[in-house]
């Protein structure tokens, strides 16, 4: 489905916010999933990189070859705010983000790309769809799986908003690690935000993705959507998700052996 990128990011935000106001001081400074972060890291950075394109920041964070570092330093930054200073940085500049969104999306404007660092160059609409997944995958993956809170549910049009963005980073995130494939792959996603997609290769390592599987595809690989941020990204390994293989099965895997989304 095509994603109502405005709605998805507002229903995000609206979900970071209640989940960080409940909680506990205990629960802000405890170690989230993201390595070496508490969890008010984890919503500083959110919050600086909902900050960061109204600012000359943006300037770094286009032009970064370490867009890591880059996100430690922003956090280190933020070491002598409190909580609560954190999420109202969140708060304020995620709006924004939303504010800015429309524009972005205006038929003119939305298919001028820029870079992101090293990840890079996209086009200036799929920027909303980064930040709803910013907001779900270090809510969900980074924040609640590391404290004994239930995880938030989602929905179809934030799940497509997330997905939108891991399928434009297969593109073009791993160009190294890809340059072997020589054949197309096709991808099922499951459940909310779910579809079918053809990746193939597009030279020098980039990858094509587009919707639709198509003849011609080697290897076939279903999961489910809702876990496809959590194992793209390699928090948790594609082969302890419910993620299956079929066909040629070598190419299937050694694909999913390389895929790192950030």
């Amino acid at each position: 489905m095509r994603a109502d990128r405005i709605a998805a990011l507002r229903a995000e935000r609206t979900t970071v916010l209640d989940y960080c106001n409940a909680l506990t001081d205990a629960e802000w400074s405890a170690p989230s999933a993201a390595s070496g972060w508490t969890v008010q890291d984890v919503v500083a950075h959110l919050g600086a990189t909902a900050r960061a394109p109204f600012t000359p920041e943006i300037i770094t964070l286009l032009r970064t070859k370490e867009i890591e570092r880059t996100n430690d330093v922003g956090v280190a930054k933020r070491d002598d705010k409190t909580a609560a200073e954190a999420l109202a940085e969140f708060e304020t500049w995620s709006s924004w983000v939303i504010k800015a969104a429309r524009p972005m999306l205006a038929p003119l404007i939305r298919r001028a790309r820029f870079p992101i660092g090293e990840l890079g160059t996209y086009p200036l609409g799929v920027f909303t769809s980064v930040y709803v997944y910013e907001w779900h995958l270090h809510l969900r993956h980074d924040i609640a799986s590391a404290l004994d809170r239930p995880v938030p549910p989602t929905d179809d049009n934030r799940m497509a908003a997330v997905v939108e963005w891991l399928l434009a980073g297969v593109e073009q995130m791993n160009k190294d690690e890809m340059r072997w494939l020589d054949a197309g792959v096709s991808l099922k996603l499951l459940g909310n935000g779910g579809g079918v997609w053809r990746i193939d290769p597009a030279g020098k390592g980039r990858l094509r993705v587009t919707e639709g599987e198509g003849p011609g595809t080697v290897a076939k690989i279903v999961a489910q959507a809702e876990e496809f941020p959590v194992w793209s990204t390699t928090r948790r390994p594609w082969r302890e998700s419910d993620v299956t293989v079929t066909g040629d099965t070598e190419v299937g895997t050694r694909f999913l052996d390389a895929l790192n989304i950030v």
